[in-house]
């Protein structure tokens, strides 16, 4: 279903559309310079991070589908600017409060922002839970229309309302389909700048990309999550597969992860100390 068809759909079913914008699109000054005070609404503002409303994302309502800036973001959805939402009113508020509840996210003094206003976020989330659960997730919005994946999507809130979050929160939990790659990415720079010569060394007879990632999979299967855990085996497979050093590296029979990990460790550092 396109944009077009869904907002006039939901307008006919009697419900109040709105926009929820990222800051840094184009289009936020032109629509915010034609709305009231009660007709867009920073998404931060009156938060625990109020100090980043003047450049964060915003809700807007939406009136008319011909607006130009509305019709370019829809002409220009792989933008990732946003989403569109319907409502029962024009209460922007109700909105807003049920995304600050679920704003911030993971222990005090380590707090990262939950970025729902990217559609990217949204559909992952909504690919992955259960139609049951859209309703803690979604709050007071009927219906959401957003762009996944090269295709406009649609999902619908079986019981819209206000509801409190529930923990654990089951969106937090989906996994982010690109963290393997950022992750894989970044351990190739570190290994560029503090390995070089071993790396160079590696490149001339296997491909790095395709070691590292038999590497990370190796620390998948053993359950290796920690920076420590990652760095040592990536640093001392490195130098294994170089000719720098030989450790034994397999599980023992029942052996927990955490073991496994001090003792391969200790294994290391012993051979260390014979050769200094």
């Amino acid at each position: 279903m396109s944009p077009g068809q869904w907002m006039a759909q939901q307008q006919q079913a009697g419900r109040r559309l709105c926009l929820v914008l990222e800051g840094s699109s184009d289009a936020r000054l032109p629509l915010i310079a034609s709305r009231n005070l009660a007709q867009c609404l920073s998404v931060y503002g009156g938060s625990a991070v109020a100090a980043l409303a003047a450049t964060g994302p915003v809700i807007l309502l939406v009136e008319q589908f011909g607006e130009p800036a509305l019709v370019s973001l829809l002409e220009h959805p792989q933008a990732n600017w946003g989403w569109l939402g319907s409502l029962p009113d024009t209460d922007l508020g109700g909105v807003i409060e049920h995304w600050h509840a679920r704003m911030l996210v993971g222990p005090p003094g380590k707090q990262a922002l939950y970025r729902f206003h990217d559609n990217r976020t949204l559909a992952r989330a909504l690919a992955c839970l259960p139609v049951a659960q859209r309703p803690a997730y979604l709050g007071p919005l009927i219906s959401v229309c957003y762009w996944y994946e090269d295709q406009w999507c649609s999902a619908s809130n079986p019981a819209p309302g206000h509801y409190p979050v529930p923990d654990p929160a089951p969106w937090l939990s989906i996994p982010n389909p690109q963290a393997s790659a950022i992750l894989h990415a970044n351990i190739l720079r570190y290994l560029l700048a503090e390995h070089s010569e071993d790396l160079a060394a590696l490149a001339e007879f296997q491909d790095p990309k395709v070691w590292l990632a038999q590497v990370l999979e190796q620390a998948r299967t053993w359950q290796w999550r920690g920076a420590q855990q990652l760095e040592f085996l990536v640093v001392r497979r490195l130098e294994e597969a170089t000719g720098a050093s030989v450790i034994r590296w397999q599980p023992l029979a029942g052996e927990a992860p955490g073991d496994h990990f001090a003792r391969v460790f200790a294994q290391w550092h012993t051979l260390r100390e014979k050769h200094e």
